[in-house]
């Protein structure tokens, strides 16, 4: 359908504004879709973004776990060190103990 089509039984005068006020009203369909596309660019460039962030998030979440699980068994390791050392303590003590008995008696 187009505006000559509608126009036809008209005088030529009315035909000329029928087919200039058509061709406003496709002049305004036109420039809504293109305000849709551009909208829904828009909004797809915002999720986009949204969904770069969430993943770069999630990457960092999963850095500061490893980070994590390698810094609780570094803990791990220095807690076997200590204990190992406080009984190498012991024995040391109880040896010095030991030989301040022998050199008192």
């Amino acid at each position: 359908m187009n505006a000559t089509n509608i126009a036809e039984g008209f005088d030529s005068g009315f035909q000329r504004l029928a087919v200039a006020a058509f061709n406003l009203h496709m002049d305004r369909v036109e420039a809504r879709q293109d305000a849709a596309f551009e909208q829904r660019d828009r909004n797809l460039s915002a999720v986009g973004k949204v969904a770069a962030r969430v993943r770069a998030d999630g990457e960092r979440i999963d850095a500061l776990e490893a980070d994590n699980a390698r810094l609780r068994a570094e803990l791990s390791a220095m807690r076997m060190r200590a204990l190992r050392a406080e009984g190498q303590l012991d024995d040391v003590k109880g040896a010095l103990r030991t030989l301040r008995g022998n050199r008192a008696a």
